[in-house]
């Protein structure tokens, strides 16, 4: 299944969790990839105003991710 962008990496939470600069909105429990097709963790809440929205990703811990990079889920 081909990939679409949902935003980029803002930071990593005290609780090593993911918040997203979201560029779109996936699905509450939907799995998010870097563009190398590793999965970093499930959506766990979207939050912040309408214009400009986050996404909160439970972060399974298994691939490095560093702030300002992409990320995506299955389309």
């Amino acid at each position: 299944m081909p990939l679409k962008k949902i935003g980029v990496v803002s930071h990593l939470t005290k609780n090593n969790n993911i918040v997203i600069k979201a560029e779109d909105i996936p699905e509450v429990n939907e799995t998010v990839y870097l563009k190398n097709k590793s999965a970093l963790g499930r959506v766990i809440e979207v939050f912040g105003p309408v214009s400009s929205p986050f996404i909160l990703v439970k972060y399974n811990g298994k691939n490095a991710v560093k702030e300002g990079e992409e990320v995506f889920v299955e389309r």
